[in-house]
């Protein structure tokens, strides 16, 4: 009897047994041949049937450091065989505590700061929410539960984290929520309800902070949590006025200003964290995927000393909050390497010239296209937004054109994601060490799926 072929019997498990995350598994089901990502070296990936892709999204905006980087395979290794766990709830360990002074010395909060680790993003967000609420009452203010955060913002699953994201669709079904968030609108220039006919930023969409938290009362607001690009929508990039405006904000409050890193840190955006372009030092930064471009679960809430020294004290000071995972040595040892090649390599300026290169070459391509309504984003980190009409700004249709768009730009080998949770939009994320003549090929691939797209709509 003939032995059954591997392929095969990998396409029965995914049917059977896997389930993707925020995935349709009938779409997968149903097909005859789901796609499996076998490999990767540089900006590229492989699936299990040898064709190429060019990774448009570093994975899921992490792998900034690119595919196949032995270094930091190495130090997975070696730390393996020194020692493969040791409990955050008893002990340091020596990577972890390396790491900690590491990104204190890096991070726009000061060198004095202090770090508690996760193993991921909604974690580091969830952490940072709990922290700041203790603290407050380690203040005295009992009543301080509130948080303010965007709508459309997307700040994870766990459910504190899903409590202060803004995207109703993926909120709804879990409600009700973690009590006491409030949303504000989002700095989008090229939707904003406020000025986006003007030449102008109003800065209105701040005022509506400082609006909500009189309404709200300063005594009962813990904490406000923002990307500094807002990931959700599209690279959504505030004012250079905003950031120092809802840094006075909070600090004339009382509230912690959380800056949500996940995405943003670790050169994405042209600069180590995303926070800098705005010179402001928030209390807290939250991160994860970049810190070790994937090749180990970690996250982390990096905290001011003002806040962490407040836990300082008593048994009854302490954070009572922890991660079974949070600080692996090996995740730490990982991401030692991770910085130190981003740090060498200048991955962080080269984020920044990559990603003007990229700019101009979208805007060379794409501008005399009717359905191209903006091109945004910072470093590598770009969105391109599509509409009915340029004069309008009409919102193209999302849903099942996304879908054929992501589909289309698959089957010429390039990997991205095509976001329609707040308007349709193709977003771009790649590892950092992407070249230029690959940034060539993305974007003739891109100009080529909008021409059919346009096609398709008799546009």
């Amino acid at each position: 009897m003939p032995s059954v072929q591997p392929d095969v019997q990998l396409n029965q498990a995914i049917k059977d047994h896997t389930w993707l995350h925020f995935t349709q598994m009938k779409n997968v089901i149903d097909d005859p041949k789901p796609m499996v990502i076998a490999r990767g070296e540089g900006s590229k990936v492989w699936d299990t049937s040898g064709k190429e892709y060019i990774d448009g999204l570093a994975g899921l905006f992490c792998v900034n450091v690119g595919y196949g980087r032995q270094e930091i395979i190495d130090a997975i290794t070696q730390q393996l065989q020194k020692i493969t766990y040791v409990s955050p709830f008893s002990f340091p360990n020596e990577p972890a505590v390396e790491l900690a002074a590491k990104l204190a010395s890096i991070s726009p909060i000061g060198s004095d700061a202090r770090v508690f680790f996760v193993t991921g993003g909604s974690e580091a967000v969830e952490s940072a929410l709990k922290i700041s609420k203790q603290y407050q009452r380690l203040r005295g203010y009992q009543g301080r539960y509130k948080t303010i955060s965007r709508r459309i913002a997307y700040h994870g699953t766990t459910m504190g984290a899903l409590s202060v994201g803004g995207l109703t669709g993926i909120r709804k079904l879990f409600e009700p929520l973690v009590p006491g968030n409030r949303h504000v609108p989002i700095p989008h220039r090229y939707r904003c309800d406020y000025c986006a006919d003007l030449s102008d930023c109003t800065m209105q969409c701040t005022r509506e902070v400082a609006n909500v938290i009189e309404f709200e009362d300063p005594q009962t607001i813990a904490a406000v949590i923002m990307e500094p690009v807002q990931n959700s929508g599209g690279c959504i990039v505030p004012p250079l006025t905003y950031y120092p405006e809802i840094r006075r904000l909070t600090r004339e409050n009382g509230i912690v200003m959380i800056m949500d890193e996940v995405i943003c840190g670790f050169g994405r955006t042209g600069k180590m964290f995303g926070t800098e372009h705005w010179g402001v030092q928030p209390d807290m930064m939250t991160l994860a995927k970049g810190m070790t471009s994937a090749y180990y679960p970690l996250g982390a809430v990096i905290v001011s000393k003002e806040i962490a020294d407040a836990f300082i004290g008593d048994e009854g000071k302490k954070l009572l909050h922890g991660i079974t995972f949070g600080g692996h040595p090996v995740a730490a040892a990982a991401a030692l390497a991770n910085i130190a090649i981003i740090e060498r390599e200048n991955l962080v300026e080269q984020a920044a010239q990559k990603g003007d290169y990229l700019r101009a070459e979208l805007h060379k391509a794409l501008d005399r296209h009717p359905s191209i309504g903006d091109i945004r984003g910072a470093g590598l980190f770009m969105g391109i937004e599509f509409v009915k009409s340029k004069e309008t700004r009409e919102e193209m249709d999302g849903g099942p054109m996304m879908g054929w768009l992501s589909d289309q730009l698959l089957n010429r080998g390039l990997i991205c994601r095509c976001d329609d949770r707040l308007d349709p939009v193709i977003q771009l994320s790649p590892p950092l060490v992407i070249t230029k003549e690959e940034i060539d090929q993305v974007v003739g691939i891109i100009e080529e799926v909008v021409g059919a797209l346009e096609e398709e709509l008799h546009m």
